[in-house]
């Protein structure tokens, strides 16, 4: 579809709101990530002027009530509050225009609950001229320009996400979400290496770094040597074998869902689905993830693991796609309407 954004001066965002990370892509061209977390403080004895710290400076904060964010639930106005100073504040932050209409599309996991989907575009809307919804994995798709009856493998912090992609918003039947994710390597590697150092004081945010920059599930020249934190002091060891080990532990899991959804499917389509699987997320650019996988789908008979989609903005990039695309009246009439509509998709 043509870019509608040549003929007017509104400024047109996608958002992926991540339970770890939060990325936007704008139409002036700028991409930003941010943790997905904020403090909103008090300062001064009036209690009236508040202090909002986003993103990683919110986790740097020795002091504060840091909010974590997108988990799914908005249950209290301070959820709902600290979600609305976020958005904002990160906006602010990047020095996105704020004299502008700014329109988003921002990207949401499909089996959200339809009270959390609400409640969210109604906090986005106080913060945009015009917000819609719109089913993350359908984003990232779009975007791809996926062929029909591919799937889409979502693999983030501390959750994945596997849908089925027809040309059209997935489907609940279409969609399986799987507890397994990024932050379960991480626990893995601090379990296996305090089963190799029973003094080990790994945490699993280092266990993450660890894991960012040499995550495998391929063998390789042995190159990850680190410092490793004990009680007696630091040594420096090769941890790869406790490395791949977790990534495997947890992958293979992934897999088992993959394969599921495939069996569940009509036996004509499942040689397609199977051939045409596109990996994304936070935790999709481990090395040699779509040589694993494809392994392990030799007990249907092989498969072809894709890794095409960008792993940070592939979700917010569809989002702005959509946005862009959507004609400028439909914005205008949303607008027009005092954003009453329930657009969720």
């Amino acid at each position: 579809m043509e870019d509608q954004t040549t003929s007017d001066n509104s400024l047109y965002i996608g958002i992926d709101a991540g339970m770890f990370k939060t990325s936007v892509c704008t139409s002036e061209g700028k991409k930003f990530t941010e943790r997905s977390a904020v403090v909103v403080s008090t300062e001064g004895s009036n209690n009236q002027e508040q202090k909002v710290v986003s993103g990683k400076d919110a986790l740097e904060l020795e002091d504060g009530n840091i909010i974590e964010l997108f988990k799914g639930e908005l249950r209290t106005e301070e959820d709902i509050d600290a979600c609305r100073k976020f958005l904002k504040s990160i906006l602010e932050k990047h020095d996105v225009d704020a004299s502008r209409d700014k329109y988003a599309i921002l990207g949401t996991p499909s089996n959200a609950s339809r009270e959390y989907k609400r409640k969210f575009l109604e906090l986005a809307n106080e913060v945009f001229s015009g917000a819609m919804l719109v089913d993350e994995l359908f984003c990232a798709s779009y975007k791809n320009n996926l062929p029909d009856k591919s799937i889409i493998v979502d693999i983030g912090y501390s959750k994945t996400d596997i849908s089925i992609i027809d040309s059209e918003v997935p489907r609940e039947n279409d969609c399986l979400r799987l507890s397994c994710a990024g932050k379960d390597i991480d626990s893995e590697i601090v379990k296996l290496i305090s089963e190799r150092w029973e003094d080990s004081k790994v945490t699993e945010e280092l266990a993450s770094e660890w894991k960012e920059k040499y995550g495998r599930l391929v063998s390789a020249p042995d190159t990850c040597v680190v410092d490793v934190p004990l009680e007696s002091g630091n040594v420096q060891e090769s941890i790869i074998e406790e490395l791949q080990l977790a990534c495997e532990f947890v992958v293979t899991d992934i897999v088992s869902g993959i394969i599921k959804l495939i069996s569940d499917i009509e036996p004509e389509l499942r040689e397609k689905l199977r051939n045409n699987i596109h990996i994304l997320g936070g935790t999709s650019d481990l090395e040699g993830l779509d040589i694993f996988i494809e392994n392990e789908l030799k007990v249907l008979g092989g498969g072809k693991v894709i890794c095409d989609i960008d792993p940070v903005y592939g979700i917010s990039e569809g989002a702005l796609e959509i946005a862009k695309n959507m004609p400028p009246e439909f914005w205008t009439q949303l607008n027009a309407e005092n954003k009453n509509k329930e657009m969720i998709v």
